[in-house]
């Protein structure tokens, strides 16, 4: 006859046996976050400058993030709009897109080297004699990255249909990069490149040619500065838990340590409508001057 704790040691070892098989699901059905960054950098770069983020946030989380960098403009848009990026770094053309069409939400925006700001560019060697952006009517222009790129092509074509000059006015070239496009123009492989201000002074550029060389022909006002978004289905708890740990980056040492190796001065709050202004911008581009940055 069994006795009656050895009944209940069988329907203890049984009980066992069915919850720790359900318990490893429960914890391999929590997927990782996947965390996005748009080209501005190739990828090498990238990756190196946004591990530690994605460390801080993993462990800020109790969640694991994966850091999944894109090689070029076009497949950085393709994962976008698959919804692939949970948490995402992007310029501000592609969080118009995104928010208007899938729905993502703006949590923080950069700022860099202490300005909560960015401004576009078009940048001539110091030695060219062009100064009026008239004078490149018929010349080679280079972009840095695609026809997506906000701060690279938007907002100096922007400038340029001001200027008066209509698409096929000049010969449209793109880099693969902002700071390449930088660089070809310094390296006279353009009349002209596009790109932020600041690029000149990325270590990028700054450390490879003579940017006392370079002349900025035209600039653009100050525009809210590039996005941190997040996939609109995530939930309120995993939205704010995210918008907290970037935002309270610059209040530990070891938060001012990932965002100097992000090559960041700071995280700053943002909401949706200060990108209205972008907005605009892309609409005149499109329709007024007719030329679509969709295509």
């Amino acid at each position: 006859m069994i006795r009656p704790i050895s009944l209940l040691l069988i329907f203890f070892s049984f009980t066992s046996l069915t919850v720790l098989p359900l318990s490893a699901q429960a914890e391999s059905a929590v997927k990782p976050l996947i965390m996005g960054v748009f080209p501005r950098r190739n990828p090498t770069i990238t990756v190196r400058l946004f591990r530690p983020m994605q460390a801080y946030l993993s462990q800020a989380l109790g969640r694991e993030v994966l850091l999944e960098p894109a090689p070029d403009f076009t497949v950085f848009q393709q994962r976008l709009l698959s919804g692939r990026y949970d948490l995402v770094h992007l310029n501000q053309y592609h969080y118009v897109e995104a928010h208007r069409d899938l729905g993502y939400q703006v949590i923080a925006q950069n700022e860099e080297q202490g300005e909560a700001t960015i401004r576009a560019a078009i940048y001539v060697r110091d030695d060219s004699p062009y100064f009026e952006l008239d004078q490149l009517r018929g010349k080679k222009i280079i972009f840095g990255g695609s026809s997506q790129a906000m701060i690279s092509y938007v907002v100096p074509t922007y400038l340029l249909r001001k200027a008066g000059l209509k698409a096929g006015d000049y010969q449209e070239e793109f880099a693969a990069t902002p700071p390449d496009a930088v660089l070809a123009t310094y390296l006279q492989l353009s009349d002209a490149g596009c790109a932020a201000e600041s690029a000149q002074r990325m270590p990028i550029v700054a450390n490879k040619i003579d940017t006392a060389a370079l002349r900025v022909l035209a600039i653009s006002d100050s525009l809210p500065h590039l996005v941190w978004a997040v996939k609109g289905d995530l939930s309120e708890e995993q939205k704010l838990g995210l918008q907290q740990a970037l935002l309270q980056l610059s209040d530990s040492v070891e938060g001012r340590s990932v965002l100097k190796a992000a090559r960041l001065s700071g995280l700053n709050p943002a909401t949706d409508t200060d990108y209205d202004v972008h907005r605009q911008i892309i609409e005149l581009v499109n329709q007024t001057h007719g030329v679509d940055t969709r295509q």
